[in-house]
């Protein structure tokens, strides 16, 4: 899925597409356990500040993973939102600060003074607020989305999977799963076979 920054005008620019099955399929290969159940459709704004894309955008996926405990499969709904300002390679803001105060004339002396002054403000105050977003970098006339995708599903899936927080898990002797039936080998003291001998020692006064 790939923008065009010549696309993305002063007011910006606005996507919604469906993503590809096999852009997420690819993405959970590198996550073991987890397969795609389905997706919904990427939502995206760009806008273009100082020569900086600044790139808000939102997607959902539904996937499966065995259960930590208990192995049994779980459906998980995950919300994903991002944030992340897409940065030319090799172009510096230094760069489009100077364009973009270069450009920022008026009428008068006094007037281009006091725009530059103004829109030097305003890239400063962008500037701020771009710093506080993760950085990607993009060659400068195309935004490839699917790698974005992939990394942001990638950060959007838990750490652990439970069917439940009070899972009870299988039983480590027969495998049963505690949570429909209890086998009760847990409530048994199972003897070490190696110790079991020990019982038979009688202790003498």
């Amino acid at each position: 899925m790939l923008v065009k920054i010549e696309e993305i005008q002063g007011a910006g620019l606005e996507l919604r597409e469906p993503i590809k099955a096999e852009v997420l399929t690819e993405a959970l290969t590198d996550a073991p356990g987890y397969t795609l159940v389905s997706s919904r459709p990427l939502s995206a704004s760009f806008k273009r500040v100082s020569g900086q894309v600044h790139l808000k955008g939102g997607f959902g996926a539904v996937v499966k993973a065995p259960c930590r405990r208990c192995l049994k499969d779980v459906t998980l709904d995950l919300p994903v939102e991002f944030s992340l300002r897409m940065v030319p390679q090799g172009h510096t803001r230094e760069d489009d600060e100077d364009e973009e105060l270069e450009a920022a004339k008026g009428p008068s002396k006094g007037r281009r003074r006091q725009k530059k002054d103004d829109d030097g403000q305003a890239l400063l105050a962008a500037s701020f607020e771009l710093d506080e977003i993760d950085a990607e970098p993009f060659d400068g006339k195309t935004i490839d989305l699917d790698p974005v995708i992939r990394e942001q599903v990638l950060l959007a899936l838990p750490v652990t999977v439970l069917c439940r927080e009070d899972c009870r898990g299988l039983c480590a002797t027969c495998g049963q799963d505690l949570n429909e039936q209890n086998c009760g080998h847990a409530e048994k003291k199972e003897v070490d076979v190696r110790l079991a001998k020990l019982k038979d020692i009688k202790l003498k006064n």
